[in-house]
């Protein structure tokens, strides 16, 4: 019987994903050295290898996984769990749903921040389609929720997208009124972004013009993005207007930039006019962004307007 050193020398050796594979789920199995878990785990989600697995290979995995969470202690922050639970959710089998509901009631404060949120979001993403409504009920919890991450607002992302593909955005509407300035003013504007954009575009005008004033006021780009992508992708013509506004009136360049490139990429002819007409009256310091975005405007008067921009920069 090879030694695991051994068997660790001849996976990095090899090359074929089926021999990767089984080298790999074999030490899995009988290791319990941080070094060979997580080449292990490595080596199976490389593309190539992961597609080999299929549901014959679910009993090694699952065991370790389970262990882990049995010794949490074994696992600080939750990494080979998650990255176990990861390679269970690629097999989507629904036995595995105990794993899931493990994996998102985990929480790991290292000494005072959660590090296990994309333990959560992934048992979150694998429970989705065995329990919806289990799962919609955990997607409430964790938007807005205080261990949110900083660096990729997991596991709330998730969880938006857990909400729309169940059609349920309700709660996504609350979080949006009652806890989205908070995480756009503490660096997780990508969530309130994401929140913005994924309200249904039969959503009524007159609350979403509520909340694009709400949402205005802060001037967060990353959240902001979200009310631009909203209303474009969406055709909302009764929003146009304040679409403009906003647009015009944020303090960030690039955000201005997106917004204006935005605009000319919808190739929709209300759009492009109102693009042109606010290029007539653009501030100097805004002329080169004009200018990149009309130059991908679709409408006749593209030209004209940008003879007129180049000249008002030279």
């Amino acid at each position: 019987m090879p030694t695991q050193a051994e068997l660790f020398a001849e996976l990095r050796r090899a090359t074929a994903p089926e021999i990767r594979r089984d080298l790999a789920l074999f030490l899995l199995a009988k290791t319990n050295s941080r070094q060979y878990l997580d080449e292990c785990l490595r080596i199976l989600q490389l593309e190539r290898v992961r597609a080999t697995l299929d549901e014959s290979h679910r009993s090694p995995l699952r065991e370790k996984c389970l262990g882990y969470f049995a010794a949490g202690n074994r696992d600080k922050g939750g990494l080979l769990r998650e990255g176990l639970t990861r390679l269970l959710v690629h097999l989507e089998h629904p036995d595995d749903a105990d794993i899931y509901r493990l994996g998102v009631e985990t929480y790991y404060l290292q000494p005072v921040d959660d590090v296990a949120q994309n333990l959560r979001a992934v048992a979150l993403a694998g429970l989705a389609p065995i329990d919806p409504p289990l799962a919609c009920l955990y997607a409430t919890r964790f938007l807005g929720e205080p261990h949110t991450s900083a660096f990729n607002c997991e596991p709330a992302i998730t969880a938006i997208k857990v909400l729309v593909a169940s059609d349920q955005r309700l709660p996504i509407y609350q979080f949006l009124l009652r806890g989205g300035i908070e995480m756009a003013q503490t660096g997780r504007g990508e969530l309130t972004g994401k929140a913005l954009e994924s309200l249904d575009h039969d959503f009524p005008i007159p609350l979403y013009a509520d909340l694009i004033e709400q949402y205005r006021a802060i001037d967060q780009p990353t959240a902001t993005m979200g009310i631009i992508n909203w209303i474009i992708d969406g055709r909302s013509e009764a929003l146009y207007e304040r679409l403009a506004e906003l647009i015009l009136a944020t303090r960030d360049k690039d955000l201005r930039r997106y917004g204006l490139v935005m605009m000319a990429a919808a190739r929709d002819d209300d759009l492009g006019e109102r693009l042109l007409q606010m290029a007539k009256t653009a501030r100097r310091e805004d002329l080169p962004l004009f200018i990149e975005a009309i130059e991908i405007c679709h409408l006749p008067a593209r030209d004209e307007a940008l003879e007129n921009l180049r000249r008002r920069k030279s």
